[in-house]
Order: C-alpha cells, then sequence, then structure tokens
C-alpha cells in the first residue's frame, strides 16, 4: 500500500521548465476493467505558450505494466483502449498561461499500468511531461450469493443408453457438421430479416446530440466553468471539422477573423463569437452567469451549428 500511495502521490508531480510546469493528472487512482478515466496533460506558463508540438496517441495509448510491491520491472506494454477524441486547448487564467490536453481512457485487463512520460515541443524545445499511475481491478464476487457444489452422481446406463452412445460415438462428426449447418441457416434468415443498414451521422447531428448530452448531463450543477469548457470545444471542434482547419489553438479574436473569410452572415460571426467570448469570460474567472443562462447558450450553440450547415446545404444547391 506503502508504494501504491507514492506512486499515486507521483502522478500529481509537475516538471518545472524554464518557468513552465508541466503536469499530468488522472481523475481516479483505481478504476474496475471497462470503466473510462481520464488523463489530463497541462503545461502552465507565466509566459505566453507560443507554441505546443503534442503528437496525440490513437486510437491506443500505450502504457507499461507493472506490479504493486515492485517486484518485476516495468517493460510489458499495456494497451490502454482511447474513448472519443483527443481535446486540448490554451487559455489564459489569471496571470498564468494554460494549455491543457485530455485523453478518455479503458483497461480491459487487471494491472498496475504506468503511463510513460509523453514527449512535447514548447518553442523547438523538447520536454517530459511527468508518468502516472493507475491501478484497473477485475470486479469482485458478491459475497451475499452461496456457491453451489456440484454433485457428481454416476448411474448405469440401459441397454438402449449404451446403443445409444456407441452410435453417436461413431458417427459424431457428421451429426455435429448437421447440427452446424443448422445452426449457420437459422443464424442467416435470423441476420437477413432484421439487418438494418447503418446510419452514419452527419456532423450536424453529431454535433447536436453532443450538445444535447452535455446539457442533459447537467455539469453545470457541478461545475459552471467546466461546462463552458466543454461546450466551447464542441463548438470549436465543430468549426474545425466543418472547415478542415486548426481551430483548437485559436483565440476568439482569431475564429472571429477566419469565420469573416468564409461568407458567414455577420449575425452567425457575432454569435459564434460571443458564446466563445462568454466561455472565454467563465473561464478565466471574470464573469459568473447565472444557472438560468445555461439553456440559452445551448440553444445559440445549436443555432449556430444549423445555421452554419444549412449555408453549406444552400452553396452546394447553387
Amino acid at each position: 500500500m506503502r508504494w501504491l500511495l507514492i506512486h499515486i502521490a507521483f502522478i500529481t508531480l509537475a516538471f518545472q521548465v524554464n518557468g513552465q510546469e508541466l503536469n499530468l493528472v488522472i481523475d481516479k487512482p483505481e478504476v474496475q476493467i471497462g470503466e473510462p478515466f481520464i488523463a489530463t496533460f497541462s503545461i502552465v506558463s507565466d509566459q505566453p505558450i507560443d507554441s505546443v508540438g503534442y503528437n496525440p496517441n490513437h486510437p491506443i495509448f500505450y502504457g507499461k505494466e507493472t506490479t504493486k510491491d515492485q517486484s518485476s520491472v516495468v517493460n510489458e506494454e499495456y494497451e490502454l483502449e482511447i474513448q472519443g477524441m483527443f481535446f486540448d486547448t490554451s487559455f489564459q487564467e489569471g496571470g498564468e498561461f494554460i494549455w491543457k490536453g485530455k485523453y478518455k481512457l479503458v483497461g480491459w485487463d487487471s494491472a498496475y499500468v504506468v503511463l510513460p512520460p509523453e514527449k512535447v515541443y514548447l518553442d523547438d524545445s523538447m520536454h517530459y511531461f511527468p508518468p502516472g499511475l493507475i491501478q484497473i481491478t477485475s470486479p469482485q464476487a458478491d459475497p451475499s450469493k452461496e456457491i453451489y457444489d456440484i454433485n457428481e452422481d454416476f448411474t448405469s446406463l440401459s441397454s438402449d443408453e449404451a446403443g445409444l452412445k456407441a452410435f453417436l460415438m461413431k458417427h459424431w462428426w457428421w451429426i455435429l457438421i448437421v447440427l452446424i449447418l443448422i445452426v449457420l441457416v437459422i443464424y442467416a434468415r435470423i441476420k437477413g430479416r432484421h439487418k438494418k443498414p447503418k446510419v452514419q451521422l452527419s456532423l450536424r447531428e453529431k454535433t447536436l446530440k453532443e450538445i444535447d448530452a452535455l446539457e442533459k448531463s447537467k455539469s453545470y450543477e457541478v461545475d459552471l466553468k467546466e461546462f463552458y469548457f466543454d461546450l466551447s470545444l464542441l463548438l470549436r471542434s465543430f468549426l474545425a471539422k466543418h472547415y478542415k482547419m486548426r481551430m483548437l489553438d485559436k483565440t476568439t479574436g482569431e475564429i472571429e477573423h477566419l469565420l469573416a473569410t468564409k461568407g458567414l452572415e455577420k449575425s452567425t460571426i457575432k454569435l459564434v463569437t460571443m458564446i466563445l467570448t462568454k466561455s472565454d469570460m467563465v473561464k478565466f474567472a471574470r464573469s459568473a452567469p447565472p444557472v438560468s443562462e445555461v439553456f440559452a447558450v445551448t440553444n445559440e450553440a445549436r443555432r449556430v451549428v444549423n445555421e452554419i450547415a444549412d449555408l453549406e446545404l444552400t452553396t452546394e444547391d447553387e
């Protein structure tokens, strides 16, 4: 346990590099198999962060497997499944300039897993984030349920039963083939009857569903700042995919300038700028809007997505 606590404490250890602080924070010290957890990499600096060169992992984040008592060397590779997209953003909070990147990870084998130091370039200089540790455990058996013994009783076979057994022992192979063919035919008919074509969601539909999910999560009741941060990421991600341009690392002013070159209505650009500015104000603790404004802001985000998507359809028709 002492070893585990030492390593868990090491998860939040910060690397100090030329006035820049590199961190890795894992939101849980222990999860069960199949339970997702969040790994957040961050850079905090007292000077503006001009350039961050980080190559995200996808679709697997490769860790190293170790043991609780350190009896084995950390050399076995462990695959952590990456769920969703890697999100990164830059912002200012007080007198600090911050870059954050998040992974949502899942492990499928019980182990102590070390997240090795990730490489990052700051102004063409190579640095490393600190390593992290997560324990992935198997679900425990329910102690309230009894475990029943198997009573092995043997009875002698009658002559008819002995004959049937001899027949099955002799002809089992073709009986098995017939049974497999029957199962395959039944399966093919059921699959053909109930098979439904997979519907590929458009970027508009996918983004609107993500906004709905964020609103229904009611995360604003727990952390209003985090809610506005997530909404800003959703809108920036939509704009980046729609226009096939980098948006996550752009300031609100830079995004406003880029949108002005895309033929958008001034009212739409003004609405995008208003949502991102409001998110920036909340993130930088310059504003604390009431929770009652949440639904108004999410509706405005939906309106932006629909107006931009409708503009593309109108352009294609022309």
